[in-house]
């Protein structure tokens, strides 16, 4: 009975992410999920033998292409049309969120065993009863958005970290980093439990591995293509600020609010928001990045601090719980302060916010939630900058910067600092 309950625990998230792509109109590829098109493009032109930043361009890192790619290589047809290569796409789409939900309950039996705490029955609201809320909210960006390979690769390195298996977390945030960049901000939590621990031969495998991996991803491209193995980074300095992100939509509050709505454009496969506010705001973000890694870095070295003061940090451990929490920090920093806020953005929160209880979990579950109404079904209403969707944005957005500041505070040790 147990055994029956976690199994249909891991496979709620899927059969959410399934019922949301079958309610999805074939219509809806053509506008508001149009990614599924450039994915079918790109995984075409793999498929008739093209090669990557070569032969046609790719604004993601190479390994994006592997979903892209998966379901020519299971129909074994490169003339695959959208009303059949999208079924294939959700499908891996499905199986990952399972892999998601075995990884994410390998962390929390990682946590419980390290806090002492027994696992509950089989009702118990856990983490796979949070993923199911959270795919709910998150199904179409789950099910039309490649980032679930990206996010599902940095969970595998934050649980073989915490497992202490530094190899096996720094292929996993390379590979995640090959898909969409990202999880490599999460490797310093990694490197600073296992360097307060007095394992800093990890520290160097950790490190070594996630470079090998990048290095060795990125070397066929690079061998092809040239430079232009690397135009992905570019075309991301390149990109403006983005309407829903939080400086985006806080430059069309105030367009609604004083009455001169800033001019948009549309490039980078996105809607951008122009003028001197945004202007303003793209020279600040990247110094309140700096800033918020600054501060995460303090907080979250004391945390460690903590955690083994106890014990000194010759025979000490670093508990999951933090190395989980100095992580969702770091990425709730790349979030609130990031240029772009996709819809798939959300799905990098997914996991982390799975991973937390109590209010702050519905917190991240409200943030989430939110993003359906902002994309699609506000979404012609955002860009013509009427005040609903300004609204909704804008405290989805707050949310989000609350949600960021909690996490960054509950960093706190909650005890003195004593080395012994």
């Amino acid at each position: 009975m147990i055994r029956l309950a976690r199994l249909a625990a891991l496979a709620a998230p899927a059969v959410v992410l399934l019922i949301a792509a079958v309610a999805t109109p074939l219509a809806e590829f053509a506008t508001n999920q149009g990614d599924v098109v450039y994915y079918l493009e790109r995984g075409r032109a793999v498929a008739e033998g093209l090669v990557p930043f070569r032969d046609f361009p790719l604004e993601y890192p190479p390994l994006a292409l592997l979903p892209m790619v998966a379901p020519f290589l299971i129909a074994r047809d490169a003339a695959l049309d959208i009303d059949h290569y999208r079924w294939l796409f959700a499908g891996g789409q499905a199986i990952l969120l399972v892999i998601l939900g075995v990884a994410l309950a390998r962390i929390r039996r990682i946590e419980d065993e390290a806090a002492g705490r027994v696992a509950g029955g089989p009702f118990r609201f856990g983490v796979g009863g949070r993923l199911t809320v959270l795919s709910v909210g998150a199904a179409l960006a789950l099910a039309w958005r490649f980032d679930l390979l990206p996010a599902t690769l940095a969970t595998l390195g934050v649980w073989a970290g915490i497992a202490k298996r530094p190899a096996r977390a720094g292929f996993a945030l390379g590979l995640g980093a090959l898909a969409k960049l990202y999880p490599i901000v999460l490797a310093p939590a990694l490197a600073a439990a296992f360097w307060r621990r007095g394992d800093r031969h990890r520290v160097w495998i950790l490190g070594g591995a996630l470079t090998l991996t990048v290095q060795l991803g990125l070397l066929p491209f690079v061998s092809v293509a040239g430079p232009a193995a690397f135009t992905f980074l570019a075309y991301q300095v390149d990109r403006g600020l983005q309407i829903e992100s939080v400086g985006g939509g806080l430059a069309v509050l105030a367009g609604l609010i004083g009455g001169s709505p800033p001019e948009l454009s549309f490039g980078f496969s996105a809607v951008q928001v122009e003028g001197p506010l945004a202007g303003a705001f793209l020279v600040a973000l990247p110094m309140l990045t700096v800033l918020g890694f600054g501060v995460v870095g303090w907080l979250g070295w004391r945390r460690i601090q903590a955690d083994l003061a106890p014990r000194g940090a010759a025979g000490g451990a670093v508990r999951p719980q933090t190395v989980v929490a100095v992580a969702f920090a770091s990425l709730l920093i790349v979030l609130v302060t990031s240029k772009v806020f996709s819809i798939q953005y959300v799905v990098w929160m997914v996991p982390f916010v799975a991973l937390t209880e109590g209010r702050r979990f519905w917190l991240g579950a409200a943030i989430v939630a939110l993003t359906m109404p902002i994309h699609p079904l506000l979404y012609a209403e955002l860009v013509r900058q009427e005040a609903l969707p300004i609204l909704v944005l804008n405290v989805r957005n707050s949310l989000l910067v609350v949600l960021a500041v909690w996490q960054i505070v509950s960093l706190r040790p909650s005890r003195p600092i004593v080395v012994g």
